[in-house]
């Protein structure tokens, strides 16, 4: 299992563009909230973007030159901060100290567990033997048997309940908070 520095578990989520991360991953955050847990979500988006709106006062104060903005409101706090190389990941973890759990899209080089989300309609292969730390691929069951040569588990990417499942077997202390 694998902690950041405040003992909160971690797991990942890893796949190609277009595999259907984002929509498994959302899934599942709504499965875990149900069940009383707090979920954070880690997202690293390979293109530059921004959630700020030209003219904003927060946008206003980047543009002339603040390293670091934060955003407060009376539910929700936003931080934005100018790196000059991507921040590691240890870092972006550090930012969660509440959570039951923190789920990461993406950050396919990093040690955490990752579960790989495969989809051959994509037109793509799969990365297990190429990243480290594979414990499972979900993908839908007509490509499972293309997949058995990787000897991990197989689970069904259009179940998204036996995704949860598997995860809440590698971190049993989340089955029933």
């Amino acid at each position: 299992m694998y902690l950041n520095a405040s003992n909160i578990p971690v797991i990942g989520f890893t796949g190609t563009s277009g595999s259907g991360k984002t929509t498994l991953i959302e899934k599942l955050v709504q499965q875990l909230s149900h069940r009383g847990l707090k979920v954070g979500v880690i997202k690293h988006d390979a293109h530059r973007f921004d959630i700020d709106k030209p003219g904003k006062d927060s946008w206003r104060f980047r543009e002339a030159g603040a390293t670091t903005t934060l955003i407060s409101s009376d539910q929700l706090v936003a931080i934005q901060k100018r790196t000059a190389q991507p921040a590691p990941l240890e870092a972006l973890l550090a930012y969660f100290t509440d959570e039951d759990l923190i789920i990461i899209e993406g950050h396919k080089s990093s040690p955490h567990p990752k579960v790989e989300i495969f989809r051959s309609a994509n037109g793509k292969a799969p990365l297990y033997g190429h990243i480290q730390h594979i414990i499972a691929i979900a993908a839908p069951a007509e490509d499972h048997t293309r997949l058995e040569a990787s000897q991990l588990p197989l689970l069904d990417l259009d179940t998204p309940s036996a995704v949860l499942d598997f995860v809440l077997e590698q971190l049993p202390h989340l089955r029933h908070p």
